[in-house]
C-alpha cells in the first residue's frame, strides 16, 4: 500500500515538473531576424529607409497591437516578440531597444533616457516608471556647464571645450530592465536579439540619416572613437544605401542581455564611461552610476468627457501640463465646441491654454498678481486640479502673463503596445538631443549624449547627484476601468500634440485620420518680440495649412500668427505613437499618416 502512494505521489511529482519545462520552453522565443519571413523582412527594411509611413490608413487587430515613430523593423520586432508569447512589457523593450540599433544610436540612445507608463490588465492597476537623467555628485557649478549644440532647433552653437561635463548618467538601459522584471514573460536577453542581429549585419543607411552624418559627423570626428564609429559603414562617404555595421555596439548589447543592466552601471561599461567622461572634463564617478535607480511613482490623472487620462507621476512635468491643458479645456467647454482648425475661436483660446501651460509651475508676476486680487492660493501640485482650472480660466481669456523660456529641446521615440492580454504599455526614450549629441565621446559602440549642455539651470535647481525632472509624458485613458486609448508624442511640441489627439478622440469624438489630417499645434519656443509675453505670444502654424480668410480671424480674436516653412517645421512639431481600444468589440486600432505618425503592426 506503502510503495503505491510513493509511486503515484512520483508520478505526480514527474507531471508537475514536466508541466513546469513545458511551460518555460513555450516563452524560449527565437526574435531574431534572420528567422522572420523573408518576404516580409525584405518589405519592412525597405520601409524604413523613410521616416514615416507611405499612406493614411488605419491598422486594426483582435490580438494585438504595436504602434511606433520612425522603424518599421522595430515595430515587427515587437510583433514576433508577442507572436512568440511574450506581452506588451515584452514587446515595448524588444522594440525600444531594436529601434535604437536601426537608428544608429542617433536621436535615441541606449545611453539616453525613458520614461514608461504600463497598465497590468490582471491588477487592473497603471505603473508609472521614470528613467530620466542623473546628475553628479562631483557637479556643484552646473551653470558654467558649457552650452550642447542645438543648431537643429533654435540656432544655438555648441561651446567647446569639457565635453565629460555636458553628460549625465543615463537611464534608459535601468528603465528596461526594471519595466521586464516586473511585468514581463520572456527571458531578458531574447528582447535583444533583434537589435544585436541587425548591429552585426548592419543598417542601410537611409536619406534621414545620412543627413544627420552631414549635420552631426563633425563632433563624432573630434574623438578617435568617434571617428570609428562613422566609419563603420566601410566607406566614408556614407553613401544612402550603405550598409552600416555596429560590431562594438552589438559585442555591448551581448553583454548586457547576459548580465543585465548592472554592466552598464557598475560593470565594465560602466567603468569605460566614467574613464571617458573624466578623459573630456568630465566628473563622473563609478559611485554616481552605481547608484542609480529607476523612479517608481503613483501616476497623476484626472478626468476629461466621461473618461480617466493617467500620466508620469508628480516629478514629471510634461505631464502635469497634459492634465493642466485638459482641464482649462474643459472648463472652457473645448470639448463641446468645434474643431480648432475649422474654428478660429477654438484655435485662439486652445493656443492660449497650450502657452500657458507650456510655461510650468513658474509663477510669474501676473500669475501671483491675479490670484492675489481673487485671494486665491494655490501649490505647485494643485495645477492639474480643477479647481485651478475654474480658477484660472478666466485669466486664459483675458490676460496675458510672463515666464521664463522652459529647457525642452527633444529628439525622442515613442511606443505604444496591447497585447491579447489586455496590458498596455506606452514608452518614450530619448537621447535629449541632437543626433548623437556633440560630445563626440563613444562607449562600447555608443555614442553619449551632451544632454547637461542645454539643462544648467535644471542641474543647479537639484542637489548634485539627484534626478532631474522628466519632461515626456505617454497617455493612458481608462473609461470606468479598462483601457481605451494610449497616446505618446515626441518632439519639441509634444505636450500641445498630446492634448490636441486627446481632446480630438475623446472631446470631440473625432475620426482619428481626421484629427491626425488637422495642421499640427506648434510651440514657440523663441523668446517674444516686442509687445508679446511668453505665454501670449505670435502662434507658429505651419506655411499654407491654413487660408486667408482663416488667418484674419485669428487675428479679430487677438492671435498673432507666424507661418512656418516645412524646412523648418520638423524640428518642431510632434509626433504620435497611439493605439485605442474598442469597448465593444475589443478590436485594436491605430492608424499610420505621413509625417504625424508613423509604423503600425496587428495581428
Amino acid at each position: 500500500m506503502r510503495a503505491g502512494e510513493d509511486m503515484k505521489c512520483l508520478r505526480s511529482f514527474i507531471v508537475v515538473i514536466c508541466s513546469i519545462v513545458c511551460l518555460q520552453q513555450s516563452f524560449v522565443a527565437d526574435l531574431s531576424p534572420g528567422k522572420w519571413n523573408p518576404a516580409e523582412k525584405t518589405k519592412i527594411e525597405q520601409l524604413e529607409m523613410s521616416p514615416f509611413a507611405p499612406e493614411a490608413r488605419t491598422v486594426e487587430g483582435r490580438s494585438a497591437l504595436i504602434s511606433n515613430t520612425s522603424s518599421p523593423i522595430a515595430v515587427h520586432a515587437g510583433i514576433e516578440a508577442l507572436k512568440q508569447g511574450g506581452n506588451a512589457a515584452d514587446a515595448a523593450a524588444t522594440v525600444a531597444l531594436t529601434h535604437i540599433t536601426t537608428a544608429l544610436g542617433s536621436y535615441i540612445s541606449y545611453a539616453g533616457i525613458a520614461q514608461i507608463l504600463y497598465y497590468e490588465a490582471k491588477s487592473g492597476k497603471i505603473y508609472s516608471i521614470g528613467a530620466g537623467w542623473n546628475s553628479y555628485r562631483g557637479e556643484d557649478d552646473p551653470k558654467s556647464i558649457p552650452s550642447a549644440d542645438l543648431a537643429f532647433l533654435n540656432g544655438q552653437k555648441a561651446a567647446g571645450g569639457a565635453e565629460g561635463r555636458k553628460t549625465l548618467v543615463p537611464g534608459f538601459m535601468a528603465g528596461m530592465e526594471a519595466m521586464h522584471k516586473r511585468f514581463g514573460r520572456l527571458p531578458f536577453s531574447q528582447l535583444f536579439q533583434p537589435a544585436v542581429w541587425y548591429a552585426e549585419h548592419g543598417v542601410a543607411i537611409s536619406p534621414l540619416l545620412s543627413s544627420y552624418f552631414e549635420m552631426q559627423g563633425k563632433f563624432l570626428s573630434r574623438t578617435g572613437e568617434g571617428r570609428e564609429f562613422i566609419n563603420q559603414s566601410g566607406s566614408a562617404s556614407r553613401k544612402i544605401g550603405d550598409r552600416f555595421v555596429q560590431l562594438e555596439l552589438a559585442k555591448t548589447l551581448r553583454q548586457v542581455a547576459q548580465k543585465g543592466s548592472a554592466y552598464m552601471y557598475s560593470g565594465d561599461w560602466g567603468t569605460k564611461f566614467v574613464e571617458a567622461v573624466k578623459r573630456e572634463g568630465g566628473k563622473a564617478t563609478l559611485e554616481d552610476m552605481k547608484n542609480y535607480q529607476p523612479l517608481w511613482e503613483e501616476p497623476l490623472s484626472t478626468t476629461f468627457a466621461g473618461n480617466s487620462i493617467f500620466v508620469p507621476g508628480k516629478s514629471n512635468e510634461a505631464g502635469h501640463q497634459v492634465l493642466e491643458a485638459l482641464n482649462l479645456a474643459e472648463e472652457l467647454k473645448l470639448d463641446r465646441a468645434g474643431l480648432y482648425w475649422k474654428d478660429a475661436s477654438v484655435f485662439s483660446v486652445l493656443t492660449r491654454i497650450l502657452q500657458f501651460v507650456a510655461i510650468g509651475p513658474h509663477l510669474t508676476p501676473e500669475v501671483v498678481e491675479y490670484q492675489n486680487r481673487n485671494k486665491l492660493t494655490f501649490s505647485s501640485d494643485e495645477r492639474i486640479t480643477k479647481a485651478y482650472a475654474r480658477a484660472m480660466a478666466p485669466m486664459i481669456q483675458g490676460g496675458q502673463t510672463e515666464g521664463t523660456v522652459p529647457q525642452n529641446p527633444r529628439h525622442t521615440a515613442a511606443v505604444v503596445v496591447i497585447d491579447r492580454w489586455g496590458n498596455v504599455a506606452a514608452i518614450v526614450h530619448s537621447i535629449n538631443s541632437g543626433p548623437w549629441g556633440s560630445t563626440g565621446i563613444v562607449v562600447g559602440g555608443i555614442p553619449i549624449s551632451d544632454a547637461a549642455g542645454f539643462q544648467q539651470l535644471r542641474l543647479a535647481a537639484v542637489k548634485p547627484g539627484n534626478r532631474i525632472p522628466d519632461d515626456m509624458a505617454p497617455t493612458i485613458v481608462l473609461r470606468e476601468t479598462k483601457p481605451i486609448l494610449a497616446t505618446v508624442s515626441v518632439g519639441s511640441s509634444e505636450v500641445f500634440e498630446t492634448t490636441r489627439i486627446l481632446l480630438g478622440m475623446l472631446g470631440n469624438e473625432t475620426d482619428c485620420l481626421s484629427i491626425l489630417a488637422a495642421p499640427p499645434l506648434l510651440y514657440n519656443f523663441e523668446a517674444p518680440q516686442a509687445g508679446e509675453t511668453y505665454t501670449w505670444k505670435r502662434q507658429l502654424i505651419p506655411e499654407g495649412a491654413y487660408n486667408l480668410q482663416f488667418r484674419k480671424d485669428l487675428e479679430a480674436f487677438g492671435v498673432k500668427v507666424e507661418q512656418v516653412p516645412k524646412a523648418r517645421l520638423w524640428s518642431i512639431k510632434g509626433t504620435t505613437a497611439f493605439g485605442a481600444i474598442d469597448v465593444k468589440s475589443s478590436v485594436r486600432k491605430s492608424a499610420e499618416y505621413p509625417e504625424v505618425t508613423d509604423f503600425v503592426e496587428a495581428y
